[in-house]
């Protein structure tokens, strides 16, 4: 947890005014992993910033909607230690700076408990005034400055170079709950240190959990154990007993009140002791188990044969044993199921977050875009066309088209004064394109991370259809010829029909055809030559080579199953190889051997500007060993240029056994598809041809401005549009007036949109339905389409992929 924390707030600067979004909910999701009980964010202030620190606590606790009173004591707000016997009705008084009872010497800090999963009534409790949390905050600290003096200076190779690697955690000694000092049982509590991912040096605040050893204990036996005495010893300290009764454990008390008699049974081990786990002189603890005569007793027996009682002892001995592996199977596989469903919960929650927000900049700029347009007039495509980019393409802003409007002054009607000249308006074009572009490249990482799920659970699926390979290559490579010019690059390429020896073959290869997923085969093209127009230098070279490999297996045949259902057999011809050679960056041994591993990236700030996931070139590897081909990379080192080569089997398919798609309908399937990869429709990539009449449309959306976007764009394309702000609203709309389609959110509060689909279907509607969401994972598609959606969208929407849906359903409606 201290680790995420400190990637979310990577700068040391804004603390200790931070606080962690949604920390509640991702706390109670790791609490479940554990035996913690209780998860609380601590950041470090200093004595000087009191003040300023309360008042941005207060703040925050009143905007997030906590109760009245949060974090007050019987004195008022601020800060505060418990001392009972300082007379204060409820035991707490005022921390105005960092000194404690107890003669801290880092006496300039306080640590507050700014965000808790539980007990909340213990917010804004300066825990470094707690002597036993106190101490182990001092050993932190010393941790901290002792590892950065030590990475400061002469030392030895494995010595650390920064506190935030080093094992700088504390376990505190024995605790009790702070309102109940004499009585409970005992807890303990482990603080990790927070150094924010930019400032590693700079310890900026703690992560505690409560450690409860009596839950650790009941996880430990079985329902039917009875009759042994747990010891728990912090060494050097206090000791505590408990007695274990059909598998719960009792506390007994302070002091180790095992019986005697049963010391030569004793089997203890160390826990919480790791070297080079916990801070120095951090608290060891250990346990003692001893059995009594009650647990021996259900394992006696009366009958005096010596056979007998050895049959017995081995069928019980085996059933432990069996009892005990099956125990840890069970628990290790639940573990991991617990595991995965957080990682898909943590995935749902950032697509969603982040991808709700976005649609808003993409439509907030897609209606600027159409202004601006609007004011030049109906030729700014065609003046624009420079700025047009293909997918995977370089994001620089060149200025060409503008410069050709140079010398044109516009005369602007007195009435209208002050306006925008033309060439103004083409750089404002130009801007909102790249903006843009930066909003699709975030939104193409979190699809990637999408892919990368998929290929790691097994679940991308292949829409196979017949391929006129040579064409789609052309045509990908065509895509990038502008890129190219504007880096000063040339983009060569040569194929069957460039190759004069392969002019005799032409014949042949007319009907050698590739079996696969078009829109795949596409995204893996665009990986390929966009990675080499990125990573080449102005002036050189692109060569791009597609060549056909006969094949050594004879006359095999294979099965597939196309997209349509439908089941086809062809007779393997031989290979695909298609080359990608630049003459960039180039790559050493070391650096090939991991090309291919998810996230991996070099010299990411000097490369790609930081930019992408480094998940790009796993996906690729994935979908070509999927169409049973492979993608391998060659370099002779760094600056020499690297090579990538694609091979893909390919399968004589006679013309008139199947009718293949123009290559044109292919690349826009392409296209369509990077965009709602990761969802459902019974539309997309049909009627593409059908213009969208007027329609009446309902748009249902909590988020204000999605809605309002979303209007003003379908109303500028002549769209009639209704709103409603959660499931519940649309639901009555939906009955007292006719819409030819609904535009549903997922989250929303009152009535979510999966549940107001399925209503809608209950009471008899027909309409068309289509989801609108930020949660792609499959079964979250899978879901909203059961409930009746006939199409699912992501955020951010693209608008002409729900302007062809819209046409598709009114073309259907027509026939």
């Amino acid at each position: 947890m201290a680790s995420f924390v400190s990637v979310i707030l990577p700068d040391a600067d804004p603390w200790p005014f931070v606080t962690v979004p949604a920390f509640k909910q991702l706390a109670t999701n790791l609490e479940q992993t554990s035996s913690g009980a209780g998860i609380a964010f601590v950041p470090i202030v200093y004595s000087d910033q009191i003040e300023s620190f309360e008042d941005f606590a207060y703040d925050f606790y009143e905007m997030s909607g906590f109760p009245s009173g949060t974090g007050t004591s019987s004195f008022g707000e601020g800060m505060y230690g418990i001392n009972h016997s300082k007379g204060t009705p409820d035991g707490r008084y005022r921390a105005t700076d960092g000194t404690t009872d107890y003669g801290s010497p880092n006496d300039d800090i306080l640590t507050p408990l700014l965000q808790v999963s539980l007990m909340a009534e213990y917010l804004m409790y300066n825990i470094h005034a707690n002597p036993e949390l106190g101490r182990a905050i001092d050993k932190i600290v010393n941790c901290s400055l002792y590892s950065q003096h030590a990475g400061g200076g002469d030392h030895e190779d494995n010595a650390p170079s920064d506190p935030s690697n080093t094992n700088c955690a504390a376990i505190t000694e024995t605790l009790t709950l702070p309102n109940k000092p004499n009585s409970g049982p005992p807890t303990a509590a482990i603080i990790q240190p927070i150094f924010p991912a930019n400032d590693p040096n700079t310890l900026t605040g703690f992560i505690t959990n409560q450690l409860v050893w009596e839950e650790m204990f009941d996880n430990s036996f079985g329902e039917t154990v009875s009759g042994i005495d747990c010891v728990l010893h912090e060494i050097g300290g206090q000791s505590h007993t408990y007695s274990i009764v059909n598998g719960v454990a009792n506390y007994t008390g302070e002091s180790d009140a095992h019986r005697e008699r049963n010391n030569p049974l004793e089997r203890c081990i160390e826990i919480a002791s790791q070297d080079h786990l916990y801070a120095e002189n951090s608290p060891k603890y250990s346990l003692c188990l001893y059995p009594t005569s009650d647990f021996y007793r259900s394992y006696e027996t009366r009958n005096p044969e010596v056979a007998c009682g050895g049959t017995i002892a081995v069928i019980l001995f085996t059933s432990l044993l069996f009892f005990f592996y099956d125990f840890c199977v069970r628990r290790h596989v639940s573990q991991k199921q617990e595991l995965l469903q957080a990682k898909r919960d943590f995935m749902r929650f950032v697509s969603h977050e982040v991808r709700t927000p976005l649609s808003a900049v993409s439509m907030g700029l897609k209606l600027m875009q159409n202004d601006i347009a609007s004011s030049v007039g109906s030729d700014v495509d065609v003046l624009l066309q420079s700025t047009k980019e293909p997918q995977g393409g370089d994001d620089e802003v060149h200025d060409e088209v503008v410069n050709e409007t140079e010398g044109e002054e516009e005369e602007c009607p007195e009435v209208m004064k002050p306006c925008v000249s033309t060439k103004d308006a083409l750089n404002w074009y130009k801007m909102v394109n790249q903006l843009q572009s930066n909003t699709l490249s975030a939104v193409n990482v979190l699809n990637d991370l999408l892919n990368y799920d998929k290929i790691e659970s097994g679940e991308l699926k292949l829409e196979r259809t017949v391929i006129p390979i040579w064409d789609l290559i052309n045509a990908t490579v065509r895509e990038f010829q502008l890129a190219a010019e504007r880096k000063h690059l040339v983009l060569e390429y040569q194929d069957i029909e460039n190759d004069e020896e392969s002019l005799q073959i032409k014949g042949i290869m007319a009907n050698n055809k590739l079996v696969g997923d078009s829109v795949r085969i596409t995204q893996v093209l665009r990986n390929l030559i966009s990675n080499a127009i990125k990573f080449s230098n102005e002036n050189e070279t692109i060569a791009i080579n597609a060549r056909w490999m006969q094949s050594s297996q004879g006359d095999e045949m294979d099965s597939f199953v196309l997209r349509n259902g439908e089941t086809c057999h062809y007779q393997r011809s031989g290979f695909l190889r298609v080359s990608v050679r630049d003459s960039g960056a180039g790559m050493t041994r070391e650096q090939l051997q991991k090309l291919f591993v998810a996230g991996m990236q070099f010299n990411v700030n000097e490369l790609q500007a930081g930019k992408g996931s480094g998940l790009g070139l796993y996906i690729a590897k994935g979908i070509a060993e999927q169409h049973n081909g492979s993608l391998v990379a060659l370099s002779d080192g760094l600056g020499r240029g690297s090579v990538f080569t694609l091979t893909l089997p390919l399968h004589h398919v006679p013309p008139e056994s199947i009718a293949t798609l123009p290559v044109s309908e292919y690349v826009s399937q392409a296209s369509i598809m990077s965009t709602v990869d990761n969802v459902s429709s019974k539309q997309v990539g049909e009627n593409k041809s059908e213009q969208t009449s007027s329609l009446r449309l309902l748009v249902v959306d909590d988020a204000t401005s999605n809605r309002k976007l979303l209007c003003r764009l379908l109303e500028k394309r002549g769209h009639t549009c209704d709103q409603a702000v959660d499931g519940n609203e649309a639901l009555e709309r939906v009955q007292e007036s006719f819409y030819d389609a609904v535009l549903l959110d997922y989250e929303m509060p009152v009535m979510n949109g999966p549940e107001a689909a399925q209503r809608m279907r209950g009471m008899g509607s027909d309409v068309f339905i289509v989801g609108i969401t930020g949660n792609l994972l499959p079964e979250d598609i899978k879901y909203f389409m059961s409930c009746g959606a006939d199409a699912v969208l992501p955020k951010p929407l693209e608008i002409h992929v729900l302007e062809q849906l819209l046409a598709g359903h009114g073309a259907s409606m027509q026939q």
